[in-house]
């Protein structure tokens, strides 16, 4: 008896003991987490409200008044500047979609709301009721979605990069993200946060292998935005590489020539699916990821309904918006032949958006290069949609939400010795973030 007393102290203890070092590295993790992530970002947002109520008290007033410009009477009165300053051009679209919903059919060969996706205005409806219902419930509740989202995205951004490469490259991906030029567009009423939050959290549960997480979040996506379908491209790669992996591994040969690992690779990956399909739960694994394309067939449906056309918000995207699917070779060749002068009232800030999307095209074949296939593969479809749509117009807002390029950056800038590579993208792109910061809360087109 005292023999088994003793083991069961010996156990408790043990017992304690490991649950102390979980509860250690929990809290290690989760203050890694607080460090490494929502800090910066909190800090990048406390700098862009500085700007922007500068930028509503010092400069808006001494412009020339035109009707696309805000007015200096609603936007210097304290305390709605704070809300009223990232309520800029598309948000009118979406507190509209959340306070009376989408347009009638007729509406379709307009600039019509049918362009944009519901899931954000859907949210901002929840919570704008929930606060009241009133003009500044919607305000506050678009607010509260994109910011909210926004620290999703970092936080699991932020776990994604540590999961791969480690602490130090996840926090200055998430340092690059929330100081890109265009992230001001995280914390104001579009849907930008959402999209990239949904991403991020569908890609980080594909590498951990939690696919029905990951059919589900790519789901919403592609209910956030258009190409959020195209999640289904890297995360069915993914799930192919793993079943492949772990029904016919690879194995080595003991020869290096190239023809030999292909064939050595194809056979895997021929035959690892035939093994799999042998059991139901790969086959059940596999019909989450069906949900990836739901929310946009929800949504063509829901079009179809309301108005008659399954193609709704395309049909208005072409008709009303003037955006309908082209060759992206031809997109760039036009769009680097017929430079536009520079113009703040014009929709197409040219400069930057060109220099964004040569910048990009060449991340995505960095990415090939350096990191996992699907993360080049999420690179590759998000930097060539934009492109296939006959206008290059936002075009450095889309590219936000393509992270993996952030965390090439993190890779490249990371050490003691790339310091001054560290600093020049920092200093660059905070400068640059403050420029367009007060471009956006002026009313200035070219930034939309």
């Amino acid at each position: 008896m005292l023999c088994g007393g003793l083991k069961n102290l010996i156990v408790k203890a043990q017992d304690t003991q490991l649950q102390q070092s979980e509860d250690s590295q929990q809290s290690s993790r989760t203050t890694s987490i607080w460090r490494g992530a929502i800090i910066p970002f909190l800090g990048t947002r406390l700098s862009l409200v500085l700007v922007g109520l500068l930028t509503d008290f010092y400069i808006l007033p001494l412009l020339k008044r035109t009707p696309i410009l805000p007015s200096p009477t609603a936007n210097t009165h304290f305390p709605d500047a704070l809300w009223l300053m990232w309520q800029r051009f598309d948000s009118g679209f979406y507190i509209s979609l959340a306070r009376s919903g989408y347009w009638p059919a007729s509406t379709l060969h307009t600039y019509s709301n049918w362009a944009f996706f519901p899931l954000f205005p859907l949210l901002i409806f929840l919570f704008a009721h929930l606060f009241g219902g009133s003009e500044v419930a919607f305000s506050l509740a678009g607010l509260l979605v994109s910011n909210v989202a926004a620290l999703i995205a970092v936080i699991y951004l932020y776990k994604l990069v540590r999961h791969e490469f480690g602490a130090n490259i996840a926090s200055l991906s998430v340092i690059y993200l929330a100081l890109f030029p265009t992230a001001i567009y995280l914390s104001a009423i579009y849907a930008e946060s959402l999209f990239l939050a949904c991403c991020v959290v569908c890609i980080y549960y594909a590498r951990i292998h939690r696919w029905w997480l990951a059919g589900l979040c790519g789901g919403l996506a592609s209910l956030a935005r258009a190409q959020g379908v195209l999640l289904l491209i890297p995360v069915v790669w993914e799930y192919w590489q793993v079943i492949s992996d772990r029904y016919a591994p690879i194995t080595s040969t003991g020869q290096d020539n190239l023809q030999e690992r292909m064939r050595t690779w194809v056979t895997s990956r021929l035959r690892g699916p035939l093994l799999a399909a042998r059991e139901l739960r790969n086959w059940l694994s596999l019909f989450t990821l069906g949900l990836i394309p739901l929310g946009l067939l929800a949504f063509l449906i829901y079009g179809k309904i309301m108005t008659g056309h399954l193609l709704a918000t395309f049909d208005n995207l072409n008709w009303g918006w003037g955006r309908f699917f082209e060759n992206p070779l031809q997109l760039l060749f036009m769009s680097l032949t017929h430079p536009e002068r520079a113009n703040p009232m014009d929709w197409n800030f040219w400069i930057l958006n060109m220099s964004i999307v040569l910048l990009f095209l060449g991340f995505t074949v960095w990415a090939f290069w350096r990191l996992p296939t699907i993360y080049a593969l999420f690179t590759l479809v998000m930097v060539l949609l934009p492109l296939s749509s006959s206008r290059i117009n936002s075009i450095s807002r889309y590219y936000l939400i393509v992270f993996p390029a952030f965390i090439l950056l993190a890779l490249w800038s990371n050490n003691v010795e790339q310091a001054n590579r560290r600093y020049f993208i920092i200093i660059f792109f905070a400068m640059l973030q403050a420029v367009l910061m007060v471009f956006f809360v002026l009313g200035l087109p070219a930034i939309a």
